[in-house]
């Protein structure tokens, strides 16, 4: 894979010749102490293996869960070959987004990046991307964590109790407002979805010996159920819209190609072992999360409490990186400010962006369906659309005609195509589903 993009010592080259000072180019990318970057006091301190944790923390999570009910819309073929597809395609797609990190070290978030390329166009088309995209997964995250909890104390309680109850404790760890802190949330993060799946791994594999379907070579659910699941694999695999913000956070950011295939090779080792065996074991009967097809008992309650947690910092996480985004466009100047003025600011952000999520849940029925459009229509464009643009325009002669070809083949195929089909299942998924689901949630 390094052999179809530019090296450091190039990204490094065509920064000094954009015009930055060479000593600051070179601070920053061997990773400075406390520097002001445009009037805030910035702290690059996180380490390259704590960044791991961070991105596994926050792709790591409900997109795994799902993983068994993908590969039971597109079968045994398809669905192994595009798991494996994505991960190579997704590793790709984040080293360019690295490189271009490199070649300018100055920026501080995706749209940073947009505004370098194309100009304030390229920067309103990141984010408004994005940061819906972003949005939009935390109501169901809320959701996820809400049913988690419920499952875990009272199965028969009320759920809309449940959110009330996760959206307090969420705001009370949202007050933490950098990535550097949260890498130690992300961490235990990590560890409770990695006993959620050992959990749920140990009682699959006893569900086993009961089990009578094996999966199918080729789905017959039909085209449309495929679309969606790949969609959720796509999800599954997303999260490379704030690499640059992690790399903001890193005290060594030209080691973050380290951080790419560590957590991809994570992530692909165990989408394959849950998928696998949760599709073998459940066949095409296999709903999403799969803890849902587990067979119910105290396992089953156990496996929803380390859900919890997990869940709940991927909401943190992602919540972050979205509040600091709005709080720089209304509050700028409290974005860094612990006095009491930049606390009762932040605070208004995360309470303003959980109630929200909060009011999603309550009167939208169909999140179930958000997960999987946020796999086909807005991770293919933030994940495979902008980076090959962006790169093309950033390295433009010094690329080979290889890796022109194989840039456009991606952005064509999956940026384009696959937005435009994958979009339409979704879609028609969500309105073969209509009246499925009470518009409120009622308790049981």
């Amino acid at each position: 894979m390094e052999g179809t993009v530019i090296s450091d010592e190039v990204c490094m080259k065509d920064a000094l010749e954009n015009g930055i000072p060479k000593t600051d180019t070179e601070s920053k990318l061997q990773g400075p102490e406390d520097y002001i970057l445009n009037g805030t006091l910035r702290r690059p301190h996180m380490e390259w293996w704590r960044a791991v944790f961070l991105v596994l923390g926050d792709i790591l999570g409900t997109g795994i869960l799902a993983i068994p009910s993908g590969l039971a819309s597109m079968g045994w073929l398809l669905g192994v070959l595009f798991l494996v597809v994505m991960c190579g395609i997704f590793i790709y797609c984040g080293l360019l987004l690295y490189r271009m990190r490199l070649m300018y070290p100055h920026i501080r978030t995706y749209g940073d990046l947009g505004r370098e390329v194309y100009g304030k166009w390229g920067e309103w088309a990141v984010y408004l991307v994005q940061y819906t995209s972003l949005f939009l997964v935390l109501p169901v995250y809320l959701l996820v964590a809400s049913t988690a909890l419920r499952d875990t104390v009272a199965p028969n309680s009320c759920l809309i109790i449940w959110m009330f109850v996760n959206s307090g404790i969420l705001l009370v760890f949202m007050q933490t407002r950098t990535l550097r802190f949260n890498a130690w949330y992300s961490l235990f993060g990590t560890l409770a979805i990695v006993v959620t799946l050992v959990i749920a791994i140990v009682q699959i594999i006893i569900d086993a010996s009961s089990s009578t379907t094996h999966g199918e070579l080729v789905s017959s659910t039909g085209f449309e159920k495929g679309l969606v699941g790949s969609g959720d694999i796509i999800f599954a695999y997303s999260g490379i819209y704030v690499f640059i913000e992690f790399m903001d956070e890193m005290k060594h950011p030209h080691h973050f190609s380290k951080v790419i295939y560590s957590a991809n090779i994570s992530l692909f080792f165990a989408y394959a072992i849950v998928g696998i065996l949760g599709y073998a074991v459940y066949g095409k009967f296999v709903v999403n999360p799969i803890t849902s097809s587990l067979s119910a008992g105290p396992v089953k309650r156990v496996a929803n409490a380390f859900l919890w947690l997990h869940v709940l910092v991927a909401f943190i996480v992602h919540a972050l990186v979205f509040n600091r985004a709005v709080a720089v466009r209304f509050c700028k100047k409290y974005v860094d400010d612990f006095r009491w003025k930049g606390l009762l600011a932040w605070f208004t952000v995360t309470f303003v962006s959980t109630g929200l999520s909060l009011i999603l849940n309550i009167f939208f029925p169909y999140l179930s369906d958000i997960e999987s459009l946020a796999g086909t229509l807005f991770s293919p464009i933030t994940g495979f659309l902008y980076p090959n643009l962006f790169y093309w325009k950033c390295a433009g002669s010094k690329m080979s005609a290889k890796q022109r070809w194989f840039g456009w083949f991606i952005l064509v195929v999956f940026g384009i195509c696959y937005t435009i089909l994958g979009t339409y299942g979704t879609i028609y998924s969500m309105v073969q589903n209509v009246g499925a689901t009470p518009l409120l949630y009622k308790c049981l």
